[in-house]
């Protein structure tokens, strides 16, 4: 588990909307605790809400690389899990893919 606060790095091989993609091989910050899919919409997995550049995306756990609270467990990194739409946009978001 990541806590709030933490600064973390997400992957580069992390797929993005055009709106997402500067937060792609960057720092971000959790502001959020975990959360699972919220629906069939998504694929199954832990999901995070991080901060960048003064907007809130969603990403997949699997994407975060946590720096400042390196001991966090984050699960195993796949290459199909993506940082979406900010939180407030979530919709009708694509589906994932852990």
């Amino acid at each position: 588990m990541i806590r709030i606060g933490t600064q973390c790095y997400v992957v580069p091989t992390c797929r993005a909307s055009a709106r997402t993609q500067r937060a792609v091989g960057r720092i971000v910050q959790v502001v959020s605790a975990p959360y699972e899919a919220p629906d069939w919409t998504y694929l199954p997995g832990t999901y995070y809400d991080v901060a960048f550049e003064g907007s809130i995306f969603y990403c997949h756990a699997s994407k975060l690389v946590p720096l400042s609270d390196p001991g966090a467990d984050v699960g195993a990194t796949d290459v199909d899990a993506d940082v979406h739409a900010p939180a407030g946009e979530r919709a009708a978001p694509p589906a994932l893919k852990r």
